[in-house]
């Protein structure tokens, strides 16, 4: 009984495998919940990707349709007040503009037949910190060594900004082909270190750095290649912001300058007439440089010697002759101001050269282009309405009709909305609501800067340098 049972255990683990073979229905079915499963998992993860990608768009066009449909919904109560139905109608059109236009702003291909000689000109006072990164930089672009000059001023430093200057150069001298150094015992201004640069400069093209700001490796090559249309008299690059995760303020001045870069300054590029190409880094060509360059650092303003606004009133002179483009492709880093007294300090003084370049430009502008000259007086006018149409929505309406200003609050969280969008769009989603946040802060809380700006523009105390 023993042996037979033993037997028949045997035969059954032999048996076994008739039985896994008889269950080959049992395995095929398996594999195809298998693929059903990983069929759904990747459907899934399409959705997933065709959210992520497609999504923001449609979020995107959709926050402009609730802006075209709230204009269309409040259009018949502005339609009694000329100057609030002309405004609402303008802010509408010009901010969507931007937007169009910018997408209008292509990049153009490299020359391989144009390369112009080029001179760095950093003007500095008291930036030890930063002054030897901003001229490492130099030696690392892509560039050919024999084409690169660079000048430095020490703008009457009373820090060790001058040994900084000596140490680095030192460094990269045999990464250039010339490098000078000039010292100033007392502090002249940012203007005169800049005309300084300008004419001591031997090359075809001039950029001009700020000594906190740090360029890319190939941002000379993509500056330096707009040169050859000849009617091209300064190209500005993109600056994005160096310290942008030190606090909360420094995030969203990261964001405004992208948006200022990317949108506005590339719709103002597609005319030809970028009304400021900033200090951090931006190129003019040398030869239409020295054609004003002294009445430039002698410039008055009201009976006052001008002591701020510098690369704006700099742009200025160039775009009454020739054309100023944007640069995406440029790139550079500037350390931005990390506690909010400097900030407000540096926002005052932008203000009040925009005020005083914006009244000299509206002088010729009207020469140019008629879309160029539309786009520019229409945000003229919309930027001294503005704190009028703020105080009538916010406070006088209120008062005298007993309403909130919900349309009014709605119709600009929309619009700063579109532009949080824009930058998830292109930069990620990191951080994009802060665009809602700068614009906000910068649109209502230091909208009362520029009525300030006005009442003393003469005063220069808070100038550059």
């Amino acid at each position: 009984m023993t042996m037979q049972a033993e037997a028949r255990g045997l035969q059954g683990l032999i048996s076994t495998p008739e039985v896994y073979i008889s269950s080959a229905p049992f395995r095929s079915e398996v594999r195809e919940k298998a693929k059903g499963s990983a069929l759904r998992i990747t459907q899934k993860k399409r959705t997933r990707t065709f959210i992520r990608d497609i999504g923001p768009w449609f979020v995107f066009f959709f926050a402009i349709y609730i802006v075209l449909m709230l204009k269309v919904i409040t259009f018949p109560s502005l339609s009694d007040n000329i100057f609030f139905g002309v405004y609402s109608f303008l802010i509408t059109s010009f901010i969507l503009s931007r937007f169009v236009l910018s997408y209008m702003q292509k990049p153009i291909a490299l020359s391989t037949t144009y390369e112009p000689s080029v001179t760095f000109v950093v003007p500095a006072k008291n930036e030890e910190e930063n002054i030897a990164e901003t001229i490492r930089r130099f030696a690392n672009v892509d560039y050919p060594r024999e084409k690169l000059e660079v000048i430095l001023i020490n703008d009457g430093s009373t820090d060790e900004t001058l040994p900084a200057m000596w140490q680095t150069a030192d460094e990269i001298c045999d990464k250039v082909a010339r490098i000078e150094i000039v010292e100033w015992d007392r502090n002249k201004g940012k203007r005169h270190g800049m005309a300084a640069g300008a004419l001591k400069a031997k090359n075809d093209i001039v950029i001009f750095v700020d000594s906190d700001s740090f360029l890319e490796v190939d941002c000379v090559k993509h500056l330096t290649k707009y040169f050859a249309d000849p009617d091209v008299g300064a190209v500005s690059g993109h600056t994005d912001v160096y310290n942008r995760n030190t606090n909360l303020l420094t995030q969203m001045q990261s964001v405004r300058y992208y948006l200022s870069f990317k949108v506005y300054k590339a719709a103002e590029s597609v005319f030809g007439f970028v009304t400021c190409c900033p200090g951090c880094c931006s190129a003019y060509r040398r030869s239409y440089l020295m054609e004003f360059i002294h009445e430039w650092l002698d410039q008055k303003f009201l009976g006052e010697k001008c002591t701020f606004g510098d690369d704006r009133s700099l742009t200025n002179y160039m775009i009454r002759k020739y054309r100023a483009v944007y640069s995406e492709e440029a790139k550079a880093h500037t350390i931005v101001p990390d506690t909010f007294t400097t900030y407000l300090r540096q926002q005052q003084r932008w203000k009040k050269s925009w005020i005083r370049e914006t009244f000299i430009a509206a002088t010729f502008m009207w020469k140019k282009s008629p879309l160029a000259a539309l786009s520019f007086y229409s945000y003229m006018f919309l930027t001294f309405a503005s704190p009028i149409v703020f105080v009538r929505a916010m406070i006088w309406l209120p008062i005298t009709t007993n309403t909130l200003p919900l349309v009014y609050l709605f119709g600009l969280f929309i619009m700063l909305f579109v532009h949080g969008v824009f930058y998830r769009l292109h930069v990620g989603r990191k951080h994009w609501f802060l665009a809602i946040c700068s614009f906000w802060f910068n649109t209502i809380i230091l909208m009362w800067q520029l009525p300030w700006a006005l009442v003393t523009i003469r005063d220069s105390r808070w100038g550059t340098r």
